[in-house]
């Protein structure tokens, strides 16, 4: 792994800055390439740097987003320097029906940056519909950091699949880091509900079997997951943590809490941290640092 300075140039619902430091803690030492397929605003893989990496997901306009900060950089941050943040020009942008790949970036990033808690979401007919954030003063454009993501990506694969799709040619010696989405705040059936809309059950069980898949394949995999007996259930078989992290999703300061997820992985973990709380042979509590 080499040093750099890109960081993620999007706020993301269920990002994982806030334990990146354990995440990165439970790599492998050494692999061959490395595969994302739930990028979202890529916090783990910004952090990691691997020298080559395949990175999918299924929004296909956040993969557009990416690949024109890959290949149009300087396209995207000459529109994005047009842009000035307002409620006004916010809806007006929002309304707006991008002809080109490079303008579908720079309002993605327009409207990551200046909507509500950056979240993502669209309606039945597939607009998005998130309302204005209030904010003081949002960087609309870092084109320092936009540079950079540019020149880290250039040796990257971006690509707009499924995940098990995004995983065929992952073979032996790659590392394979998985985050799927899901909503960790409601419990039981309501856990169970909730998350029909964004990553089902049945994708789950999916997901397990191509992990399993990978394991035969001699891959490394480490997953961040939903802290549920659902999950442990369907993933039974492999290593877990349980990680605690703050909610940085919430419609107000005095809502946001911790939050307990589970970290899966197909190989034994070496800990290097000094508060562990032990809840057995497969199981411990990594607290943030």
């Amino acid at each position: 792994m080499k040093s750099t300075t890109a960081k993620p140039f999007l706020k993301w619902a269920g990002g994982k800055r806030a334990l990146i430091t354990n995440i990165l803690e439970l790599f492998p030492a050494n692999y061959n390439k490395y595969y994302e397929p739930f990028l979202g605003g890529g916090a783990v893989f910004f952090a990691a740097n691997p020298i080559t990496a395949q990175l999918s997901d299924l929004n296909h306009d956040l993969i557009t987003t990416y690949r024109q900060i890959k290949n149009h950089v300087h396209g995207v941050i000459d529109l994005l320097e047009k842009m000035e943040y307002g409620e006004e020009m916010y809806y007006q942008v929002r309304l707006e029906c991008p002809k080109t790949n490079l303008e579908r970036a720079a309002r993605f990033i327009y409207l990551n940056r200046t909507c509500w808690n950056g979240l993502y979401r669209v309606n039945r007919a597939g607009k998005f519909n998130v309302p204005f954030g209030t904010y003081t003063n949002p960087r609309i454009c870092d084109k320092e950091n936009l540079l950079a993501v540019s020149k880290r990506l250039k040796k990257t694969r971006l690509r707009a699949v499924d995940f098990k799709l995004a995983l065929t040619n992952a073979g032996d010696g790659d590392f394979v880091y998985l985050d799927p989405p899901y909503v960790t705040s409601h419990n039981n059936n309501g856990f169970i509900e909730y998350n029909k809309k964004i990553f089902s059950l049945h994708d789950q069980v999916r997901l397990a079997a191509t992990m399993r898949e990978l394991t035969r394949k001699g891959c490394r995999v480490l997953m961040s997951n939903a802290n549920h007996a659902a999950i442990k259930k369907i993933y039974s078989g492999f290593y877990f943590l349980k990680a605690m992290r703050p909610s940085i999703i919430s419609g107000t300061m005095e809502g946001r809490g911790r939050i307990s997820e589970l970290l899966i992985s197909n190989y034994p973990i070496s800990l290097n941290v000094k508060t562990v709380d032990t809840l057995g042979s497969s199981e411990v509590v990594l607290r943030d640092k």
